[in-house]
């Protein structure tokens, strides 16, 4: 019998259900990613996402901040910025599926590091379908490796404190780090690529996806604030003969703008 793309994302949604826990939006697409094709495993993330936010309950608040911040600062699953974030610099990204911009986007922001090294970031996320925005603010320990306290705004709510529990890893602190060879054997050329924020000179490094027939591709710049102005990810078939819908997709994060003068929407640390 076939299984519709509905039947997979209830089975992520139960799962998160099950566990209830604030790194497994991060699991899901990864384990997805790996076994389905990581187009496969973002798209149905962006699903579940939006499930969320309608769906809002503190727990399920926090697997969306999770999956958030995942996808602002390491889209595809893997770390590539080489451009650190100065305080202040922020960055807004278009997501465009299938050749179509969606309307919606998404934005990045180092707000402020404290006195004793902790610091502030933003992530803010635009959805078209629903014109539904979400804002979460979390600061992080001196070594990037723990979430201390969490502000967040919801679709028709005001903004509040989030509750943060004891040793609550960061949603950015382990990604999957890639080795200069590797790199360097993904390169495919080095030249001027356009987005909407502008014409920049790239690096532009692409690589196949096994599992999907796909690629995974950034252009990296040493210009703009996490060293890369374009992602890419495309299937060009479906490891899952028997998903509808599935047979192939490509998506990606074009930026849009960025600035040097962020700071927080919510009060966090007046």
């Amino acid at each position: 019998m076939k299984r519709t793309l509905s039947f997979v994302l209830t089975a992520l949604v139960a799962l998160i259900v099950a566990t209830a826990c604030s790194s497994v939006i991060e699991s899901a697409i990864s384990s997805a990613g790996r076994t389905a094709g990581r187009t496969v495993g973002e798209a149905a993330g962006r699903a579940v996402g939006q499930h969320i936010v309608r769906t809002y309950t503190p727990r399920f608040a926090h697997i969306y901040a999770s999956y958030m911040f995942n996808f602002a600062f390491t889209p595809g699953g893997y770390w590539v910025e080489t451009v650190p974030y100065q305080e202040g610099d922020w960055t807004r990204w278009k997501f465009i599926e299938d050749g179509r911009e969606t309307g919606s986007w998404i934005e990045r922001a180092f707000l402020k590091q404290t006195d004793t090294g902790e610091q502030w970031w933003r992530v803010e996320m635009y959805d078209a379908d629903s014109e539904d925005t979400v804002i979460i603010e979390a600061l992080f320990d001196a070594e990037r490796s723990e979430v201390l306290r969490m502000r967040g705004k919801f679709p028709d709510q005001e903004a509040s404190e989030m509750a943060v529990e004891e040793g609550t890893a960061a949603v950015f602190a382990d990604p999957i780090d890639l080795t200069d060879e590797s790199l360097e054997g993904a390169t495919v050329e080095t030249g001027r690529v356009s987005v909407e924020a502008g014409t920049y000179t790239a690096r532009h490094v692409r690589y196949g996806d096994m599992a999907s027939g796909g690629t995974v591709e950034w252009w990296l710049v040493d210009d703009v604030p996490g060293g890369y102005v374009k992602y890419g990810t495309s299937s060009a078939r479906s490891t899952e003969e028997d998903v509808e819908g599935l047979d192939s997709y490509n998506f990606t994060l074009e930026l849009v703008a960025e600035g040097d003068n962020a700071t927080t929407r919510l009060g966090s640390y007046r």
